[in-house]
């Protein structure tokens, strides 16, 4: 499913969320694919709590894959029940590796309005 473009007007602030991996809490990568993408998702979640953001004000995610083919299906499960019906814009590129041996990696950009509006 594609995304609908988003469009920002107005002052505000910009927060922009490094790639992040599917680490436990005891820094370890889990095997399983579905779990990485949760875990990817809560540490992206993590990063907007601290920039005063949540996940309605990212506008858009750019998601890395090991295995584009066999695991899309499942992270686009993941991406909609994480964002909801209000999806930002997307995309994803199947990659050769990525850090740690993660399966997958997520990067967000969100913007927050100077007035407390909605983007």
């Amino acid at each position: 499913m594609f995304s609908d473009p988003v469009e920002i007007r107005g002052p505000g602030a910009w927060i922009f969320v490094s790639g992040q991996v599917g680490l436990d809490a005891e820094g370890r990568l889990p095997e399983d694919f579905a779990t990485q993408t949760h875990l990817c998702f809560e540490h992206v979640r993590r990063s907007l709590a601290r920039a005063g953001a949540t996940f309605a004000d990212v506008v858009q995610i750019r998601t890395y894959l090991t295995a584009f083919e066999a695991d899309y299906e499942t992270f686009s499960a993941i991406r909609s029940e994480t964002f909801g019906a209000s999806l930002p814009a997307s995309a994803a590129v199947e990659v050769t590796k990525l850090a740690l041996g993660a399966s997958i990696e997520i990067e967000a950009i969100a913007f927050l309005p100077a007035d407390g509006a909605a983007a």
